[in-house]
């Protein structure tokens, strides 16, 4: 019973590897657009994506704001239908950087990739979205 098991996991994982989700890149993305202008004296600037392979995301960003405020940042993959896979921060302050990694548990290929910078949690000021197709 346990063989096949693990048989039917190392087919999992082998089917797993043979798809591409992400196409990774030698060089950064950094071509993000804002979708949601900036507000509050709150954004995001130096926005750059590395994908080191298949499955990994790593978003990294200047978090902009009111001198020394405390501010959060997500990052996450999506298709049309909705968000494949996140990160979120814990609390940072307002000048600092963030590095974000997503990992895509998923099979489907992510077409955008996105990022926003809250002023509390959940309280979105500015959203920058890269196209990944």
């Amino acid at each position: 019973m346990m063989i096949k098991s693990l048989a039917r996991l190392g087919s999992a994982l082998g089917t797993l590897n043979h798809t591409t989700m992400l196409t990774p890149h030698f060089t950064t993305r950094d071509s993000f657009v804002d979708i949601l202008p900036r507000a509050h004296g709150y954004s995001l600037s130096d926005v750059r994506l590395e994908i080191p392979n298949p499955t990994t995301a790593i978003f990294k960003a200047t978090l902009n704001g009111p001198n020394g405020a405390p501010v959060w940042a997500r990052a996450w993959l999506s298709t049309e239908a909705g968000t494949l896979a996140e990160s979120a921060s814990h609390q940072l302050r307002a000048g600092h950087q963030v590095t974000l990694e997503v990992i895509l548990r998923s099979s489907e290929s992510p077409q955008s990739a996105y990022m926003r910078i809250e002023s509390a949690p959940l309280k979105t000021e500015h959203v920058v979205v890269l196209k990944l197709n």
